[in-house]
């Protein structure tokens, strides 16, 4: 049986509905699925409201964006371009990240 998809893109579908369902689950305000003593975002619900806003938007935008560069397959400098522009700004977003998180410090 031959499938239309690589197992590649299914695994890598699946995953993209797994952020997206991560990034809604944040937006809605839920409690993070990984607990932890030390974390600041347990202690403080102001903190973790806002970082909850920040990263549900975060995630669902990996994952509609690693989603469409399924398709753009056959536009290989397309898909090159959206994928550049997503790795600088999760790295411009991590950068911020860490830069809050310990200014408080």
């Amino acid at each position: 049986m031959q499938l239309a998809f690589g197992w590649y893109n299914i695994i890598e579908l699946l995953f993209c509905l797994v952020a997206l369902w991560m990034g809604i689950r944040d937006l809605q305000g839920k409690d993070p699925l990984i607990h932890t003593f030390f974390n600041q975002y347990d202690r403080d619900p102001e903190y973790r409201a806002m970082w909850q806003k920040k990263n549900g938007v975060w995630e669902i935008f990996n994952a509609m964006v690693l989603a469409s560069s399924q398709f753009l397959g056959n536009f290989p400098t397309l898909s090159n371009g959206v994928r550049t522009i997503t790795v600088i700004v999760d790295v411009i977003y991590l950068i911020l990240y860490e830069i809050w998180e310990h200014s408080a410090d």
